[in-house]
């Protein structure tokens, strides 16, 4: 009985250990495949900076010449005395508008009036005499030399009275053209003489826009040209070019070009004003100033990434500008701007992208095209 029991539990050891033995083998087979798994390469890290960027295409503009300058009156002109006395009516208030030849203000007219009348009765006698040394000699009892005498004070007296009229007439202050009034210098009661300012007069139909022109754009203009004036008040005009200087300035570089604007709803001079006169066509995109970067030269420009993958920059000027945006000529007509990330992007530098409102692109070689259909 104790053999056969001692035999069980010989085959029992003998059944554990076999059975041991094969769970080892699996576990020693399943580090081996770890351990083989471990040892197969790494996975690449990709190091490259990830930008954001927008697929635009260039669009046909007008460039302007832009140039800050003053609104000032057509025409203006202070207008002075040319006889003596006191001033003894103002007629017009300043800031008022006058019409060409209207009467501004009145001197005193003192003894004008009576030389005007003895002026009047001494030709009358003066043309009597003469008609009648006319009359004298047809008869023969007066000569040539009388007759001509006799014209000759005729004409003297006529002079007389020109004279004394003319006189008058300088007693009052008219206006030489349509305009308004911005000063009466002196008041009534003041005494002035021959050359004394007493008003000053100004026309602002049209407005003259003074804007100064650099010689690299001098070229671009002409005479008639269109140009848009832009007050200080956001107030938009259009105007022509009517004046350009044939000489720069010797210390500026600059011309003087002037543009007439229309002015019929009385619009004051004075002000400050941006003058934007056409240039040329050119092809610009629609860009955030905060794309605007610099090189290594101190450029200005705008960075963007090309089929290759790598980052870009090209030299911009800025042809146009508003609150929100402004157009950049200088770039291809398709490019890949960078929106995003542009400051951490090398220029030459190999770059991950992602488009905007699109999937992000992991591999420089799986770049897509742009797709031009987008634009159309």
């Amino acid at each position: 009985m104790n053999k056969s029991i001692g035999i069980a539990l010989g085959i029992c050891v003998a059944l554990v250990l076999w059975m041991g033995s094969g769970m080892y083998m699996q576990n020693n087979s399943d580090i081996n495949d770890e351990l083989a798994n471990d040892n197969s390469a790494p996975p690449t890290i990709d190091n490259r900076v990830l930008v954001e960027v927008t697929d635009m295409r260039a669009q046909e503009i007008t460039s302007y010449i832009i140039s800050n300058g003053s609104a000032t009156p057509d025409r203006e002109v202070v207008l002075r005395a040319e006889t003596t006395g006191q001033i003894d009516r103002i007629l017009v208030e300043e800031g008022a508008f006058v019409d060409e030849g209207s009467v501004i203000m009145q001197l005193k007219m003192d003894d004008r009036a009576i030389r005007e009348e003895q002026a009047t009765i001494n030709l009358q006698e003066k043309q009597r005499l003469y008609e009648a040394t006319v009359n004298l000699n047809k008869q023969n009892f007066a000569s040539s030399t009388e007759v001509d005498n006799a014209l000759t004070q005729f004409k003297l007296a006529e002079v007389e009275l020109e004279r004394i009229k003319l006189e008058i007439e300088k007693t009052f202050i008219r206006a030489p053209f349509s305009g308004y009034i911005e000063e009466n210098i002196l008041d009534v009661g003041e005494y002035v003489g021959i050359g004394n300012e007493l008003v000053k007069l100004v026309d602002n139909d049209p407005l003259v826009v003074n804007a100064y022109i650099s010689q690299n754009d001098i070229e671009y203009l002409a005479l008639g040209v269109e140009a848009k004036v832009e007050l200080v008040n956001g107030r938009q005009r259009t105007g022509q070019v009517r004046f350009i200087s044939p000489r720069a300035n010797e210390q500026t570089r600059t011309f003087r070009v002037e543009i007439a604007v229309p002015n019929s709803e009385g619009l004051r001079a004075g002000s400050s004003v941006t003058a934007r006169i056409p240039r040329e066509q050119v092809m610009a995109h629609y860009l955030s100033a905060g794309l605007l970067t610099l090189n290594e030269e101190g450029d200005i420009g705008i960075k963007t990434v090309n089929l290759e993958g790598l980052v870009e920059f090209y030299p911009a000027t800025i042809e146009l500008s508003d609150a929100n945006g402004m157009w950049i000529s200088g770039l291809p007509e398709f490019a890949r701007v960078i929106t995003a990330g542009q400051g951490f992007a090398q220029i030459g530098e190999a770059v991950r992208i992602t488009v905007a409102d699109s999937a992000s692109v992991d591999s420089a070689s799986e770049i897509p095209l742009i797709r031009y259909a987008d634009f159309n």
